[in-house]
């Protein structure tokens, strides 16, 4: 900010509007150091339990006001839907070198550029993806063990997020295991394994089968739009391989939020 100041005819009125100016300009320094200190622009912390937990989001900041008002919160149960003609989600996902970090909220794998998620030709790039226990999205009434949210963005900042539901079974999950060797399991641990390789890619249910809806992020700032497929058909994974997930992330399920009359679109191959 630029502080004009008046041409004086003498001296002696020139000093105290000088005085003056520079109060006024170390003022607004002092007012401008404030507003760009990291400490008053942090946003506020959160968490999943007590007087920070999901139903006190909405109270903590200006930028959280979405979580109690918002009218299109995730996630939802899936009850009541309207089926619609199948359309394909292309998945190429390419593989990448093994990179999460425990937030101490959960645990999130980061994708490279070069996968991305393919919509009736509009390109959503896979950015990173994550672990819930226990699963968010309920099918009437009843969540799945786990759930793995694959966070997409396209050009314009759009998010689209995929939600793979897990259920414990015989089937070990070779990609998942070579993912729990290495997950960071101590809130601000980082891992890059420079010779572990994954693709996101197996971690998909076989039969691609989807619901459809508009909702929001499922954690602070809670942002709304985002377009959501979650998969029908849960992956099978270990009884042992859940286990091992919500060691490292704990209890990280945001509540069923209210529908609020949002159509809910069905697409199954079969």
């Amino acid at each position: 900010m630029t502080w004009g100041l008046p041409e004086l005819r003498s001296v002696a009125r020139r000093r105290p509007l000088v005085q003056s100016a520079v109060l006024l300009v170390a003022a607004g320094v002092c007012l401008d150091a404030v507003a760009r200190d990291p400490a008053n622009t942090r946003e506020p912390d959160w968490s999943y339990s007590g007087v920070a937990g999901p139903d006190r989001w909405g109270d903590l900041g200006g930028a959280y006001e979405p979580c109690a008002r918002g009218e299109l919160q995730s996630p939802i149960d899936i009850a009541e839907t309207q089926r619609v003609t199948y359309t394909p989600l292309l998945f190429r996902y390419r593989s990448q070198l093994l990179e999460a970090e425990n937030t101490g909220r959960g645990v999130r794998l980061i994708s490279p550029p070069g996968s991305a998620l393919v919509v009736r030709g509009q390109a959503y790039d896979l950015t990173e993806f994550s672990f819930h226990v226990p699963g968010l999205h309920g099918f009437q009434g009843v969540a799945a063990e786990a759930e793995i949210h694959m966070l997409h963005r396209d050009a314009q900042g759009g998010d689209v997020i995929v939600a793979v539901p897990l259920k414990a079974g015989e089937r070990e999950n070779r990609i998942l295991d070579r993912i729990l060797e290495y997950l960071p399991t101590q809130p601000g641990e980082r891992v890059r394994q420079r010779q572990v390789g994954i693709n996101p890619l197996f971690l998909l249910p076989i039969d691609r089968s989807y619901y459809r809806y508009t909702g929001s992020l499922v954690t602070p700032p809670c942002t709304e739009p985002v377009l959501w497929f979650v998969f029908r058909e849960p992956l099978e994974v270990s009884a042992e391989q859940i286990r091992r997930i919500a060691e490292a992330t704990g209890p990280n399920a945001r509540p069923i939020q209210p529908l609020n009359g949002r159509p809910v679109f069905s697409l199954f191959r079969y």
